[in-house]
């Protein structure tokens, strides 16, 4: 039997990608698509689900011509789209990073039901893996266990000692330095010091090399994940002519400014761009608004006011 957990250290997250029970239709050498636990009847879903074609299609993607039942048009209605396709594009988009697949033309996140008829079971398990990977980077009191690919995620509350013992990977280690086993009765600075400072320097290197590209390019890192984020244009990243200072951090969703780092929201704004600029959501490539309506008026009634009294 395992030891148990420290008291106050509590899982909040399992490995991902438990194996889902996908009947097979004898169909798997012709598509992906096959993977469909139940296929429909070709014109029979609803318009708004995901439907597969009832007569020969060509695939917008590859321009083959797809026989039917083997492409599908999704719920925002675009397509159609041969299997081999449709996962070919899901894993493009794990390669750049992102946690979810969306319509390759009009960036709508597909949903997860959909998806699981599409690709194979390890791609959802990357997915679900990725969305973890973001979730915990977004929450400021979620820790990952130091072992490499570990899947355990534990919540450390302030104060909390942070020895994890992990019941995945069976290691004692601690959650604020890494160091692997937990450095009982030393600091973490002092367990760094112990370890010899030629492991320390091949440790850091990486990170030094980061921090050192992200001085010299102006880059800088979202204030909730610390996930480097940098404009389009890196040699004009410290103004606005042709991309303004909203941000949206691909990683963990966090509006901010990438000038000042304020955390902007619905209500607040810091002031260092327009308040009719919005964001660009880095998943879907579509505009989103920044102030509500109301709360725009309010400021813009605030600083005509703060002006009249300075003009007194």
């Amino acid at each position: 039997p395992q030891d148990p957990d420290p008291p106050g250290q509590r899982p909040v997250a399992t490995p991902c990608g438990a194996p889902l029970a996908i009947e097979s239709t004898g169909l798997a050498e012709a598509s992906p698509i096959a993977l469909f636990k139940r296929p429909e009847t070709p014109g029979t879903s609803s318009p708004r689900g995901m439907r597969l074609n009832r007569t020969e299609e060509q695939c917008g993607i590859c321009c083959n011509d797809i026989p039917p039942a083997r492409a599908v048009k999704f719920g925002c209605s675009h397509g159609w789209y041969c299997g081999q396709c449709v996962k070919k594009h899901a894993e493009a988009r794990l390669a750049m990073g992102a946690s979810s697949v969306t319509c390759p033309e009009c960036c709508t996140p597909l949903p997860e039901r959909d998806l699981r008829k599409l690709v194979p079971q390890d791609i959802m398990d990357r997915l679900h893996s990725r969305s973890l990977e973001q979730a915990v980077s977004s929450a400021a009191d979620l820790w990952a266990c130091p072992t490499p690919n570990c899947p355990m995620r534990v919540a450390l509350e302030e104060g909390q000692l942070p020895r994890l013992k992990c019941t995945i990977c069976n290691k004692t280690s601690c959650l604020k330095c890494g160091i692997q086993p937990w450095h009982r009765g030393l600091t973490c600075e002092e367990a760094r010091s112990r370890q010899g400072v030629g492991k320390k320097r091949k440790q850091n290197e990486g990170v030094d090399e980061l921090m050192k590209w992200i001085e010299e390019t102006g880059t800088k890192q979202c204030p909730t994940c610390r996930m480097a984020v940098s404009k389009q244009k890196l040699e004009s990243q410290h103004t606005q002519y042709s991309e303004c200072h909203k941000m949206c951090c691909r990683n963990c969703g966090t509006k901010f400014c990438f000038k000042c780092l304020a955390v902007l929201t619905d209500t607040y704004t810091c002031g260092c761009s327009i308040n009719a600029h919005g964001f660009i959501d880095p998943t879907t490539g579509k505009r989103l608004n920044h102030l509500r309506r109301g709360a725009a008026k309010a400021k813009s009634k605030g600083k005509a006011a703060s002006k009249r009294k300075a003009g007194h």
